[in-house]
């Protein structure tokens, strides 16, 4: 049971569009007009897919640590991670 960070590079396109990309997760890609509906979307693409493998877990925001615009994470923790004696 481990948790998984997705780092996500956030940059606005040619046609003005905010895109979101990942090095971690191949297929992750997001596209909104605004930063505020692109960070809402991410989690939830982030979900769709890993939800494919049947697992049950939940996507945080992690803090950002080391301050790299245009970087930011994601973590997929499992949904019983707290529950967990070996983590408690």
């Amino acid at each position: 049971m481990k948790a998984t960070v997705v780092r996500v590079t956030i940059e606005r396109g040619k046609s003005g569009l905010f895109l979101a990309t990942s090095p971690d997760l191949k297929g992750l890609l997001v596209a909104e007009h605004s930063l505020v509906e692109l960070e809402r979307e991410i989690p939830v693409s982030i979900a769709a897919l890993f939800t494919a493998n049947g697992e049950d877990f939940v996507i945080l925001q992690a803090e950002d640590m080391a301050g790299e615009q245009p970087v930011k994470s994601w973590v997929k923790v499992p949904a019983g991670f707290s529950r967990n004696k070996e983590f408690a």
